[in-house]
């Protein structure tokens, strides 16, 4: 899907959802943690940089998303799926600071877990283009399920 100033355009095989936020079901407020960071700069090279164990909180209900060095606005959510995809349902978050997390369930059926485990993508301009890092969001335990 490509969007911009108001324009939507759709993939061949993707289908944008008008249902609420999947995560919703079991929480509006999630603990995630990133793992290690995958670095990619203008000349090509990628490498892996250890940057494990930085946690941060997504909080459906106020839009935001807080994170060790400060807070950022959730500027758009939502549910996308793609035909034939094993994958049931991913859920795409837009930061304000153009930081974009893709999450999926680990468990589609939500029997076994209610984790959702994706990426978060920080695009760059200068001589590094990306820092990507994987996620692991789990709801917030303190009696928030909307289930």
């Amino acid at each position: 899907m490509v969007a911009g100033a108001g324009i939507v355009a759709m993939v061949p095989g993707m289908v944008l959802a008008q249902a609420s936020n999947p995560m919703w079901q079991s929480g509006y407020k999630w603990m995630c943690e990133a793992t290690a960071r995958t670095i990619c700069e203008r000349d090509g090279a990628c490498k892996v940089d250890d940057a494990a164990g930085a946690k941060f909180e997504i909080e459906y209900e106020n839009s935001r998303a807080l994170f060790p060095e400060g807070t950022v606005k959730i500027k758009r959510h939502y549910r996308q799926t793609v035909n034939d995809s094993p994958l049931q349902a991913e859920v795409k978050v837009e930061l304000a600071d153009n930081r974009v997390l893709w999450l999926t369930a680990v468990d589609a059926s939500r029997t076994y877990s209610q984790a959702w485990t994706g990426a978060i993508v920080e695009p760059k301009g200068g001589v590094v283009l990306s820092i990507t890092q994987g996620v692991f969001c789990v709801p917030e335990t303190s009696g928030t399920s909307k289930g």
